[in-house]
């Protein structure tokens, strides 16, 4: 473009200056298009858990949008100068990797724990938990389309407000963090916080599920696995509910309309519907601080076969229930095999951290069923309390381990003695076009009007392309600009959990561990 331009020499001093004009306010405007928000579904609402699904579209490719957020707060106007707000649900979600952030409580940095879209972690704040196994995000030549799953406490109930921004690769900020984009009533009792596994395939399965209230005891929890095509909550399903107090279980019949008389966890008997048998033997629960935990140790009849949707929830000790139909998960029921069906399951010993800065361990156990020998591969996730910003690690120092008979792994819990936490403000405005216009000021001023106007075009493109390289290094030192630097002296004494997976093949067994660090 630029050498047809020069080539044409009957073009008087002034048209030239015209038509650069014309394109450095055109270059101009596209360096400084945002990312728009095009969509927020919903925009309103109310319950104790929602799947939001925020979509997005930039003019210039989405190889620009580097992150994607969703602030959920009480009904309170942002102050950006301040950073993210307090008590809120902040959530940003990093477009490349899948990583998501949360927020901590006091709104100045984000929780050094993160979830993963598409995997079982979570992470957590005093409000509200969002599951990576139910978010996910996608793009398109323009779009970029986030889905975050948040499940919210029954502190954080009552009105909010929802706020959209998106941050780009060479700009800081986006779309203005003050505009709300929908409200949600939060009405929040039990939270559902973990289920394993939350993909996977089979006709028996023990699920681990983690459920949280901090403000309330907990009376019930509940599992429910149906057909994707079932439009009613419990008909043809196999939902399940725990008592804690009682250690009753409960099934729900064909109907869906009540659940039948209990049995005992632990004890050797079991109930049935069309669906599914769940077993008093391996069905089992435990309460850690605010949590409560429960293995659910289900098989499924021929009859089920078929992909189906997995969803939680739970009443407090009112009576408010929050069980929903958004999934948490999905598993393939499969025929059950003509002989005994592999499996293994997992079981693991508590954890006390006396001394901040030394490694704990505990010690899970793979126990095999009789048919099964194969490879076993652990993980584990921390399932951190609300507002913890330097949370225990943990990890295995073990490939994946052979197994014939009961083998044991050493699960090691380290904490941290001292950390520091920067927050980068993720919203400030660039400054490219300014640095630009400064520039080709500085250079334009002393000319003379009778220069020859290719003196002064390319004067021009010189200025323009100096100030843009001004501009990329000021939007470059504010994209970095930090708010505030923590310097967090130990990990918090609290109670943790950690959830240990083991993986064979399509066999998954879970194990959820308790740390209580003094």
């Amino acid at each position: 473009m630029f050498k047809d331009l020069v080539g044409r020499s009957s073009f008087s001093a002034a048209k030239p200056i015209q038509m650069l004009a014309v394109l450095f306010m055109g270059f101009a405007t596209a360096i400084t298009t945002h990312a728009q928000s095009t969509n927020l579904v919903p925009s309103a609402g109310s319950g104790s858990e929602q799947a939001f699904v925020a979509t997005f579209t930039d003019p210039n490719g989405v190889q620009n949008v580097q992150s994607l957020s969703i602030a959920i707060v009480n009904n309170a106007a942002l102050d950006i100068q301040s950073g993210l707000p307090a008590s809120g649900c902040v959530v940003n979600f990093i477009v490349s990797s899948g990583i998501i952030q949360l927020a901590q409580d006091t709104g100045k940095s984000f929780l050094t724990t993160t979830a993963n879209a598409g995997t079982d972690r979570t992470v957590s704040n005093s409000q509200c938990t969002v599951l990576g196994a139910s978010s996910s995000i996608t793009t398109s030549v323009n779009t970029v389309t986030a889905k975050i799953f948040v499940t919210f406490t029954a502190s954080f109930s009552g009105g909010k407000q929802i706020f959209v921004s998106v941050e780009n690769r060479n700009q800081a900020g986006g779309m203005n963090l003050q505009t709300e984009v929908g409200t949600y009533d939060v009405t929040a009792s039990v939270s559902s916080v973990f289920i394993s596994p939350s993909s996977g395939s089979g006709s028996d399965q023990t699920f681990t599920t983690i459920y949280s209230d901090s403000t309330s005891h907990i009376q019930s929890v509940g599992l429910n696995i149906k057909s994707s095509r079932n439009n009613t909550s419990a008909a043809n399903a196999c939902k399940l509910r725990y008592d804690p107090d009682t250690s009753n279980i409960f099934l729900v019949n064909d109907a869906g309309t009540t659940y039948g008389s209990p049995i005992i966890a632990g004890s050797a008997t079991s109930l049935s519907n069309s669906q599914c048998t769940v077993y008093g033997m391996g069905t089992s629960a435990t309460t850690f601080g605010t949590n409560v935990i429960v293995y659910f140790r289900v098989s499924f009849f021929p009859g089920f076969i078929g992909e189906k949707v997995i969803t939680m929830g739970g009443a407090d000790e009112t009576g408010a229930s929050t069980f929903s139909d958004l999934p948490l998960g999905t598993y393939l029921v499969t025929a059950p095999s003509s002989g005994v069906q592999e499996s293994f399951d997992l079981t693991s010993t508590a954890v006390r951290v006396a001394s901040v800065g030394i490694p704990a361990t505990s010690t899970i156990t793979v126990i095999p069923n009789e048919s099964f020998k194969g490879r076993v591969l652990l993980t584990c996730t921390v399932i951190s309390p609300s507002d913890v910003v330097s949370p225990p690690t943990c990890g295995f120092d073990t490939p994946p381990i052979s197994v014939t008979a009961p083998t044991t792994a050493t699960l090691f819990i380290n904490t941290t003695a001292t950390s520091t936490q920067e927050f980068h403000d993720p919203v400030q405005q660039t400054s490219f076009v300014i640095g630009g216009l400064t520039m080709a000021a500085i250079l334009f001023i002393p000319l003379s009007h009778r220069r020859k106007w290719r003196t002064l075009l390319s004067l021009a493109v010189v200025a323009v392309s100096v100030g843009a390289s001004t501009g990329c290094a000021i939007t470059h030192n504010q994209g970095n600009t930090i708010i505030s630097s923590t310097t967090y002296s130990r990990t918090p004494p609290g109670s943790y959990i950690v959830a240990v997976t083991g993986i064979s093949g399509s066999i998954t067994a879970t194990t959820a561990v308790s740390v209580t660090v003094k």
